[in-house]
């Protein structure tokens, strides 16, 4: 069940760090250039959208993908590689929080593009060892 949930944690959290990105540079900057008295209204309608469409996400995931992190005679070598960038993307993520959190700097880009590229690598590792037992090779 832990792989389960691990999975599920990591995909949604690598979606949010997706939206974020994106409406950062692609909405909120150009906005802020255009009409800055509007960015901050738009910024909190997408964080609401984001969380919302994470949701919605997470429920195709859960339904589409429903075999994956799920194992009969335990774990493989791709599982267990697919399990260990989660739980270093929620290892990194959690530093980077406690860190902002106990008075330090917010975590900049560079630190949520390795974040998001722990999350993703778990994610690819994942999917790959679903399809190859869904296809039954070894």
């Amino acid at each position: 069940m832990f792989t389960r949930i691990n999975f599920l944690l990591g995909f949604g959290l690598l979606v949010m760090i997706l939206f974020y990105f994106a409406f950062s540079y692609l909405v909120i900057l150009p906005l802020s250039v255009i009409a800055p008295d509007w960015a901050g209204i738009v910024a909190g309608a997408a964080v609401l959208a984001s969380v919302g469409l994470t949701v919605q996400i997470l429920s195709i995931a859960m339904s589409k993908l429903a075999g994956v992190a799920t194992y009969r005679q335990g774990p493989n070598a791709l599982a267990i590689t697919s399990q260990a960038a989660m739980v270093s993307g929620h290892a990194a993520l959690g530093y980077a929080m406690a860190s902002w959190l106990g008075g330090g700097p917010l975590p900049n880009d560079f630190a949520l593009v390795l974040i998001g590229a722990l999350y993703a690598a778990g994610v690819a590792v994942g999917i790959m060892d679903w399809r190859q037992h869904a296809t039954g090779a070894p």
